[in-house]
């Protein structure tokens, strides 16, 4: 009677998704979160173990997913179950739900970072290590001939809102259908690329990035799969880099109940999509472990609290290895910062925490500073 009335409440579990504002997700980056775990054995205890093992499996997996490029996944081994523990520094059990042979849960699994940079190290395979700027998605579906944006029955725009992102390297949000978005820009504007159109959504809703994500679905009847064709295209009010993508994803044509799997499909083609747009930024950010570089950096203090908080904002940069403090005063500081990469990839690293950094053209050294959206009057120039 448990076990009945445990599946009954089951259909009626809404998981807590942790979101991305509750978080300092810098500094979060080899935490992978809202890992659900479904496992039936011959005994809860059984269930439970097999259970946790497959969650921070599937964490792993899905950690190397959020700081590799996608073409890099098949450099790694299999690794066994002994061997995905060691890359782990704990884990949490949120919603745990359990009968006699049945185990629910959602797990927040921690890594080691030096073990997992080691073993990236191994393969020769870089890595990114810093969190990029929020990305929209406008998710145009053509069905029969019919673009739909907007409308209720969007079924490609509703995938791309209950898809869980907060494990990717960069945020990513939807745009909700409102009166003023349906009249800045229709279903066919976005799908056609109309440019007058797509920049003035894009200035209204004041988006850094804005990624037009066209799907078309079709049947392979010999292959007996669905298939979606989805056409990327990057915008933005000052992107010089024209940035674009063809992916094609397929699933079985029916799900394991017989109906049509149209869910799987549009997940996969939300889970494809995420990759090019996480590749994007890799590309930018990729470091390899053991490599280390050191500048020196100066800022004018304009506050008393001005070093407390760039002190603070370097400690959330992963790419910054060490701070050596050089010299202080009342109105400047003189640092040497030792870093992964290059300084450009420092410089957008730190800028993903409020900082700017920039040479200076008559000597080696380089200006440090907090931005306007951190330090408001007060900041290091």
């Amino acid at each position: 009677m448990l076990f009945i009335s445990m599946i009954t409440c089951a259909g009626g579990i809404s998981y807590a998704q942790t979101g991305p504002d509750e978080m300092d997700r810098e500094a979060t980056i080899y935490t992978i979160y809202n890992i659900e775990v479904d496992e039936t054995s011959r005994n809860v205890a059984t269930a439970r173990d097999r259970a946790l093992l497959k969650g921070q499996r599937s964490a792993l997996e899905r950690l190397f997913r959020r700081i590799i490029l996608s073409d890099d996944r098949e450099k790694l081994p299999s690794f066994e179950n002994n061997e995905v523990l060691e890359f782990i520094s704990g884990f949490e059990i949120n919603d745990e739900r359990r009968s006699s042979v049945r185990y629910i849960a959602s797990l927040v699994v921690h890594f080691n970072r030096d073990k997992i940079n080691e073993v990236l190290s191994f393969y020769k395979i870089p890595f990114a290590e810093t969190l990029g700027t929020a990305v929209s998605v406008l998710p145009v579906l053509d069905q029969g001939g019919a673009m739909m944006l907007w409308e209720k029955n969007n079924v490609w725009r509703e995938a791309w809102q209950q898809h869980d992102v907060i494990n990717n390297l960069v945020p990513i949000n939807t745009p909700r259908p409102t009166l003023k978005n349906r009249m800045y820009i229709s279903a066919m504007q976005a799908k056609t690329g109309n440019q007058k159109s797509i920049q003035a959504f894009i200035r209204e809703n004041r988006l850094n990035d804005l990624i037009i994500a066209s799907a078309t679905m079709g049947k392979d009847m010999v292959a007996g799969t669905l298939t979606l064709d989805v056409e990327l295209k990057r915008n933005g009010l000052n992107i010089e880099e024209d940035s674009t993508a063809a992916l094609n994803v397929s699933v079985p044509a029916l799900d394991e109940d017989g109906q049509p799997n149209h869910a799987a499909l549009f997940k996969a083609g939300v889970d494809a999509a995420t990759d090019w747009v996480d590749d994007l930024w890799k590309s930018k950010v990729l470091v390899s472990y053991g490599s280390a570089s050191t500048i020196s950096a100066r800022g004018n203090l304009r506050e008393i609290n001005d070093w407390l908080i760039m002190q603070r904002q370097l400690k959330k940069v992963n790419l910054v290895r060490n701070v050596n403090l050089k010299s202080i005063t009342i109105h400047a500081v003189d640092l040497e910062i030792e870093f992964a990469g290059d300084a450009e990839q420092l410089a957008l690293s730190l800028a993903q925490q409020g900082l700017s950094l920039e040479q200076n053209e008559g000597d080696q050294l380089w200006d440090i500073a907090l931005s306007s959206r951190l330090g408001g009057e007060g900041q290091f120039r």
